[in-house]
């Protein structure tokens, strides 16, 4: 799309009704230069008058009526929430922030730790909220409830199906068990749109971190029973008071390995813990990712790292919202790594230090693109910046642990 010396004497006469979306454009002369008529879709369009530089302008795509519909399928708490007896928990589900319904108490499992509801809920306003939260409370005849864990889902009408996907609940930002559920974005029609091109499109992206990871796992086939789940930020939960609310596996005091000073890498080593993200919409949006999985990515629980020393390799453990990624890490030499859609790509890491640290600068190339990260550290302080082939960025601030 562009503009040339004839498109802003162009007449409008004739053309096809548009929807509003489109009348900013008209109006502007945001023209195709060989229909005449506005940009459709979504994406990266150049518009200019013909005099003056033309400029980028991002055209979201309308999103079609479609309902919900939610199953609420089971849970798995990792500890009983009751201080005497069987745990009888229930679902409460909000949509943005407004309460919705919620499910009958359910028992089943060692001290009802595991809850069978099979209960469905449809949202039939004509159009899919923002987000949906699933909140597990354990119902008590002789207290107030006790609030076990929640986990707060995007949603959007271009979602297609989720069948079966497990997602970790969280009670003040640890993990308390996960809950399995089924979302289906349906038409008017009653039936499920195929999945989006840009659903599709993330299985050649080069997205790089645990984003290819984390699009894999909501690509799965529903026939494919997979071993992972997601977590996502902790948002608003509810919290009534428990004063013995504590995490069976909590790790928080742990005896973290010291910091090695030898080996490849030495001001890398040890535990890392994200504080920061930035400019990952807008790297998104440049490289095509469609509104859903922007969402996705944006909702995902920021990492923590570790890194430690195996020989001669760096040994790299991201914890991240979809579990644990394991890279080992030679340096100054080519090793074979897939992504998170089993993508082949040729890797070479590089090591610079500096007074203050150093930097790790890793170069990935395969038949679907290239990338690279650096990770610079600088005290306790680690920088970690992605770049695309296409030379767009995004980035991570971590603090040492």
């Amino acid at each position: 799309f562009g503009s040339s010396p004839t498109d802003k004497t162009r007449p409008l006469q004739g053309l096809p009704p548009v929807s509003a979306r489109h009348q900013l454009a008209m109006a502007s002369g945001f023209l195709c230069r060989c229909c005449g008529q506005p940009p459709t879709g979504e994406g990266e369009i150049a518009v200019g008058d013909g005099e003056t530089p033309m400029r980028e302008v991002q055209v979201e795509p309308e999103q079609p009526a479609r309902d919900l519909k939610l199953d609420i399928h089971d849970a798995t708490l990792h500890r009983s929430f009751a201080k005497i007896g069987w745990m009888s928990p229930y679902a409460k589900i909000t949509a943005d922030g407004e309460a919705i319904t919620e499910t009958k108490a359910s028992s089943h499992g060692s001290f009802g730790k595991s809850p069978v509801w099979e209960a469905a809920h449809s949202f039939s306003h004509g159009s899919v909220p923002a987000s949906i939260t699933i909140a597990i409370w354990d119902k008590n005849t002789f207290h107030k409830d006790v609030f076990c864990g929640a986990v707060t889902i995007p949603c959007s009408p271009c979602m297609g199906a989720l069948e079966h996907k497990e997602f970790v609940l969280t009670k003040k930002d640890k993990p308390t068990g996960v809950v399995r559920i089924s979302l289906h974005a349906v038409g008017e029609d009653n039936k499920e749109p195929e999945p989006s091109n840009d659903m599709k499109r993330t299985r050649t992206a080069t997205l790089g971190g645990e984003l290819d990871h984390i699009y894999s796992y909501f690509l799965e086939p529903k026939t494919v029973k997979s071993s992972n789940t997601i977590k996502f930020k902790e948002v608003d939960h509810p919290e009534h008071d428990d004063e013995h609310f504590k995490e069976e596996h909590d790790d928080s005091a742990a005896k973290k390995p010291a910091t090695s000073t030898s080996g490849p890498a030495p001001a890398l080593m040890g535990s890392w813990r994200c504080v920061d993200t930035h400019g990952l919409d807008e790297f998104l949006k440049a490289t095509g990712v469609g509104i859903f999985q922007r969402k996705l990515a944006n909702s995902a629980s920021w990492p923590s790292w570790e890194f430690h020393t195996e020989g001669d390799q760096i040994h790299f453990i991201n914890h991240s919202a979809i579990g644990d990624l394991i890279e080992d890490i030679p340096l100054d030499k080519n090793y074979d790594w897939k992504d998170g859609h089993k993508n082949d790509l040729t890797c070479r890491a590089e090591w610079t230090p500096t007074p203050e640290g150093g930097t790790l600068k890793i170069t990935r190339e395969g038949s679907i693109g290239k990338y690279s990260e650096e990770r610079t550290v600088k005290g306790d302080q680690l920088e970690f910046v992605l770049t695309h082939g296409t030379g767009v960025t995004w980035g991570r601030s971590f603090v040492r642990q």
